[in-house]
């Protein structure tokens, strides 16, 4: 991923960025890169489901409360 780095007054920047009183007659340093591109969650579940359909990862589980503290425990 591409990155530029721009070195800017910090009073240069306060029009268009909140930074705290102290930083205004700082350099700053302020990294400007694309955002890295999320899949939609939603969709990423239904093709979960879909490639699974039927798998219940979940029925040998029969007393979540018991299941969750000894999960818990192993950490």
């Amino acid at each position: 991923m591409e990155e530029y780095i721009v070195v800017k007054k910090g009073s240069t920047i306060q029009h268009c960025i909140q930074i705290p009183d102290e930083f205004l007659d700082k350099d700053l340093e302020i990294k400007i890169r694309p955002v890295a591109h999320k899949e939609h969650i939603v969709e990423k579940l239904q093709q979960i489901y879909a490639r699974y359909e039927g798998v219940n990862p979940f029925a040998s589980i029969s007393d979540p409360a018991e299941w969750q503290r000894e999960t818990r425990s192993e950490w």
